[in-house]
């Protein structure tokens, strides 16, 4: 493997490159796949805990224009309930739904609901 003076040939440090090339290459790979992993499991966290929030403003629709929210914790993260406005002509409650992962992902939707039978009438982004 080694020369009388001493150097490793040229074809085995080549081939030993060569390897070292592949498994950088293949540590680079796994790293971004990692990284694709986690963002989907927080954006259904995420989703999750927008569910949670919508269930939580429907099951507790005759109270909404009453009372203050307080925060939900779940395994996930919290949820809040921030009210906008409860226009009790039109029988719709408008109000923000703030959702904060435990990994630090935070987002915030509009939600309006129908005051009467608790019907999603607009569930977007806010902007």
């Amino acid at each position: 493997m080694k020369r009388e003076g001493g150097f490793i040939y040229p074809q085995v440090l080549a081939v030993i490159l060569f390897f070292l090339l592949i498994l950088g290459a293949m540590t680079i790979g796994f790293q971004k796949e990692l990284r694709s992993v986690e963002l989907t499991i927080s954006f259904y966290k995420k989703q999750q805990l927008f569910r949670v929030g919508v269930s939580e403003a429907v099951r507790t629709l005759h109270h909404l224009c009453e009372k203050q929210h307080t925060p939900i914790d779940t395994e996930e993260g919290r949820v809040t309930l921030k009210q906008v406005t409860c226009d009790q002509k039109k029988n719709r409650i408008s109000m923000l739904v703030s959702v904060k992962t435990k990994d630090g992902l935070s987002d915030e939707r509009e939600l309006v609901l129908d005051g009467q039978t608790g019907e999603i009438m607009r569930w977007a982004n806010r902007e």
